[in-house]
């Protein structure tokens, strides 16, 4: 059981010598690229590095981090060219990490200014244990999901919604921050995985001997049409995507790499049972499931067409109650 830690209180200013790696896999994202980085440099905690992987871009990403690069040493732009796949851009993001503290940052959000510091202020004292840090999102929904001149989106972008609601930090996403000793053992990801978050916040969360949650937004995440999450898709399109991203939770079980805590094994198990009548379509044994309420409503909402078209009208009200 790990050391639970909420951070709901003024902070001692953050160590400026700790170090923070920001792994960032990016593609085809010329459209918001520089607003990104543009967000990173602005950080008042200087002492980082962001490791940019382009991930076969076939617009001018590669270019856009390049010209960034070559202006600050701090940008690190380690492939061109090659899809590689999420997670191995990823791992390849963390194979040359040098940072006391990691976390990731997606090519089209944007960072706080006071993003790294609250990381730091908040898991940095616990920098030498197996600890994770999970903070807030401030859900950006665009006017339009089409892409477009980066200046475009950011006016658009103008509706923001903080998640998870309550006292609990998100588990998925930019705000997942881990020592390097807690990584040590959820890194590298497994790369055949379609994206990296139920397995990185989950694992994570288990393996921790120190859980800290705070109230700080850390990262701007941008809602729209090229989003890897289908909030916005047909049911058929959702489905098939949220199927395929929940086989995270067989990957967690049946590693080899580590002992998950046996309260961790019991709930992966119940999140794959439920995965199976969501994809099934069975609503009514889902919400008996061994999960909690809102999970159990959450996941049924995404079990059938006609709620599923409930679900997408009503996203932003419906957004972050799961406190994760």
């Amino acid at each position: 059981m790990s050391l639970l830690v909420e951070h709901r209180t003024p902070m001692p200013p953050p160590d400026p010598s700790v170090r923070v790696s920001i792994m960032s896999p990016v593609r085809d994202e010329e459209a918001h690229l520089a607003a990104m980085l543009d967000s990173v440099l602005a950080q008042t905690h200087a002492e980082f590095e962001l490791l940019l992987v382009d991930d076969g871009s076939t617009d001018r990403t590669a270019t856009i981090a390049r010209e960034y690069a070559d202006r600050d040493e701090r940008v690190r732009l380690l492939g061109t060219g090659e899809a590689l796949g999420k997670n191995a851009a990823f791992n390849l993001a963390y194979a040359h990490s040098t940072g006391d503290l990691l976390c990731h940052l997606g090519g089209d959000d944007l960072m706080p200014p006071d993003s790294l510091a609250a990381r730091v202020r908040a898991v940095g004292p616990h920098v030498r244990s197996r600890a994770v840090g999970f903070f807030k999102l401030a859900l950006l929904v665009e006017a339009s999901a089409g892409p477009g001149p980066s200046e475009a989106s950011d006016t658009a972008a103008r509706a923001e919604t903080v998640v998870p609601r309550g006292r609990r930090g998100s588990m998925s996403g930019g705000s997942i921050t881990m020592t390097r000793a807690l990584a040590e053992l959820v890194m590298p990801l497994p790369e055949h995985l379609v994206s990296e978050d139920i397995w990185m916040g989950n694992a994570a969360d288990a393996l921790a001997e120190v859980r800290v949650d705070a109230t700080d937004v850390v990262t701007r995440y941008r809602r729209h049409a090229g989003n890897s999450n289908p909030r916005n898709k047909s049911f058929a399109a959702m489905d098939r995507a949220i199927h395929a991203r929940m086989t995270a939770y067989d990957a967690l079980l049946s590693t080899e790499r580590f002992v998950l805590p046996e309260e961790y094994r019991h709930r992966f198990a119940a999140e794959r049972e439920a995965e199976r009548l969501r994809h099934e379509g069975r609503t009514l044994r889902l919400l008996h499931a061994d999960l909690p309420p809102v999970d159990r409503i959450a996941l049924a909402s995404m079990s059938h067409p006609v709620l599923w078209r409930v679900r997408s009208r009503l996203l932003t009200p419906l957004t972050g109650w799961r406190g994760r």
